[in-house]
């Protein structure tokens, strides 16, 4: 059995196949301080909500963090701000300890694979500390990691028809990522530190021009730099593309993207220009499937 781990900047998320079925968890990447007081206790107990102790504070995570936020005044503060684990932070480092304990189970056996993706990681050698952090605890879960971009994982995910050959778009909250691949293997990866988080900002759930845009802007910029490096050539044409993200749950997404598509006039044919069928769990899938192919490499190595 396999695992995929999908590490983004507000939500971390896994796949894996129990028999015939997909099992996922997800828990959202914030928590909440609150006072240690008799009533908070009380209420906490009352919802049966987990929660760890500090002097005289008390500290929800993830979907608890969520569920008091939805009755009482408090602040969720984000664990991973612009993607990035912040420095000498050791109750932060806590928490993510938590919370990926919480969506990744125990390895079934010894080297179990998991495929994750690293939050905030524009290039795989940029020399965050992000993917030391997290490789670590994904290793004292009994796995044995392996690194897939997210906008590799899209095309892993939802471009098998295409020979898992095009262009994978994720749009994350802190980054977004480009990726280009043929017949399963990247070949070129370009990564905008731009996220969705910036225009949510500006009131973007409402607002179709701030959408489109974000889109015409990122695809603009996006262009100019694998045109740059003559990445283009690395892909056949036409090409199959997708699009992935939590800012594609929008109704009318589709359309700006088309909108946007046409305006940054990039210099290749498209095939097909599509939205990943399921907003939550494109990547963490597009993980699990990566996960899978490295399973059957190491059991052709081994024969």
């Amino acid at each position: 059995m396999s695992i995929g781990l999908d590490l983004g900047t507000t939500q971390f998320r896994s796949l894996r196949r129990h028999g015939q079925r997909l099992i996922g968890r997800q828990c959202p990447c914030a928590y909440a301080l609150i006072a240690d007081t008799p009533t908070n206790r009380l209420m906490i107990e009352r919802d049966d909500l987990p929660f760890l102790e500090l002097e005289h504070e008390l500290i929800l995570i993830g979907d608890a963090a969520i569920a008091w936020a939805d009755h009482a005044p408090v602040a969720l503060r984000a664990l991973l701000p612009d993607g990035k684990l912040p420095a000498d932070d050791g109750l932060t480092r806590e928490i993510l300890t938590f919370l990926v304990d919480a969506v990744l189970p125990p390895a079934t056996f010894p080297n179990e694979h998991c495929a994750l993706t690293i939050p905030g990681e524009l290039f795989p050698d940029d020399g965050g500390v992000e993917r030391p952090f997290f490789l670590e605890l994904v290793k004292q879960r009994g796995y044995e990691p392996i690194v897939i971009g997210q906008g590799m994982a899209a095309v892993l995910a939802e471009l098998s028809d295409a020979g898992f050959s095009g262009i994978g778009i994720s749009l994350g909250a802190s980054q977004c990522e480009f990726a280009l691949v043929h017949c399963g293997a990247e070949q070129a990866r370009c990564s905008i530190p731009w996220g969705t988080a910036d225009i949510e900002d500006h009131g973007a759930t409402s607002s179709d021009r701030i959408v489109t845009d974000f889109l015409v802007e990122l695809l603009i910029e996006a262009g100019m730099r694998i045109s740059l490096h003559d990445g283009f050539r690395v892909v056949s044409q036409p090409v199959s593309i997708v699009c992935s993200g939590g800012l594609t749950q929008r109704d009318d997404f589709n359309q700006r993207l088309q909108t946007a598509w046409q305006r940054a006039a990039w210099p290749i044919q498209v095939r097909s220009l599509r939205i990943a069928s399921d907003a939550l769990y494109t990547i963490a899938r597009g993980c699990l499937i990566q996960a899978k192919l490295e399973l059957q490499a190491s059991a052709l190595r081994a024969a």
